[in-house]
């Protein structure tokens, strides 16, 4: 197939099911990391990685992608309060129910010392906006286990950061295929940085920017880009021969980095028939990833799972209704909301248009 990326118009793809499958391996990895068990998946030998880390990258390569999509030809006020109605909503409830639910059914403490507490208050506060961090642990819920309550809530953060940096791209200087790609390129030294030991913080920078932009150039140069199968099965083929020829996990880590984002828009684009029914149902993927944590960490302190494999299914059970609720009666509502001429009148003048080249 050689058509290109620009030629895949409207919302007949893959995304909804690619992201469904990328909570679905943040949940798969958290079900064992609880249990403090090591993690011996295929992923893990071949490269270094957990499944969750794999998720997470495919999240952050395709935010990259729809986001810049989204930011084209928006103002800055249309495009804030596009990706504002996308996270906050689904956020707000799930933090407020899972805080409730801790209160009732998983602390020894009156629940109304619970909720009125110095802990849940601040809990509340920081995960109401998510900046600069998010607070991943709730005092005194689940006392007997400790550790984290909702530890898949640290990524949203980045993911609003990646979103300010790139509006304040198109907004300035437009959506220009240098900027961006110095951006990946500057992404990818973080990457470097980390291996050669300058600390975990250039890791966690340099790869969600190496992700989010590689997403955003790729939309940028959409045009240049040729969707091939042959392509894809290329990639494939160097990550295959890469693992068989190398023990070193920096150097498998690498190949996969460069490959995944074209392996995921060809995914995403080209492949249609039957799957494509997926993308009817609707967006479940943010459901799952804000819901699951709780409930896992819910299901090890009533001794409900005691394998992984165990949580993990029961997590699923549990979640997936949570998610499709979530989608059908809020965020997809939510997403539908028009911008307040408030916001519009105080963001002031219209920016212009993103350019492109």
């Amino acid at each position: 197939m050689n058509a290109r990326l620009g030629d895949f118009r409207g919302r007949d793809n893959n995304f909804n099911l690619i992201r469904f499958l990328a909570a679905t391996l943040v949940i798969w990895s958290h079900a064992f990391r609880f249990l403090d068990h090591p993690q011996l998946s295929l992923m893990n030998r071949a490269f270094g990685l957990g499944p969750g880390d794999l998720g997470v990258d495919i999240f952050f390569v395709l935010s990259g992608f729809l986001v810049a999509k989204s930011l084209n030809g928006k103002t800055l006020a249309e495009f804030i309060w596009a990706r504002c109605t996308r996270i906050y909503p689904g956020l707000w409830v799930s933090i407020v129910v899972s805080v409730l639910a801790a209160a009732f059914l998983f602390s020894d403490e009156p629940p109304v010392r619970f909720l009125t507490s110095d802990g849940t208050l601040r809990y509340l506060a920081h995960n109401a906006t998510l900046l600069p961090t998010a607070q991943i642990t709730l005092p005194d819920a689940f006392p007997h286990e400790g550790g984290p309550f909702n530890v898949s809530l640290w990524t949203l953060p980045y993911e609003l950061k990646m979103y300010g940096l790139l509006a304040a791209i198109g907004m300035t200087v437009g959506l220009r295929a240098r900027y961006l790609g110095a951006l990946t390129a500057l992404g990818a030294t973080g990457i470097l940085l980390h291996r050669l030991g300058a600390g975990p913080l250039a890791g966690v920078y340099g790869r969600f920017l190496y992700l989010f932009f590689a997403g955003a150039l790729a939309y940028t140069l959409r045009d240049r880009i040729a969707m091939r199968t042959s392509v894809a099965i290329g990639l494939v083929c160097a990550i295959c021969a890469t693992v068989a020829s190398t023990h070193l996990h920096f150097v498998r880590q690498t190949i996969l980095l460069i490959a995944l984002p074209y392996l995921l828009l060809w995914l995403g684009l080209v492949p249609g028939g039957a799957i494509r029914l997926w993308n009817r149902l609707g967006d479940y993927s943010y459901g799952l990833y804000i819901y699951a944590c709780p409930v896992q960490i819910a299901l090890f302190s009533m001794g409900a799972a005691a394998t992984g494999v165990e949580n993990f299914l029961m997590t699923m059970l549990i979640t997936l209704p949570i998610a499709i609720t979530s989608w059908h009666a809020l965020e997809n509502f939510a997403l539908r909301i028009p911008l307040p001429p408030l916001l519009a009148y105080v963001l002031a003048r219209r920016a212009p248009a993103p350019a492109i080249d």
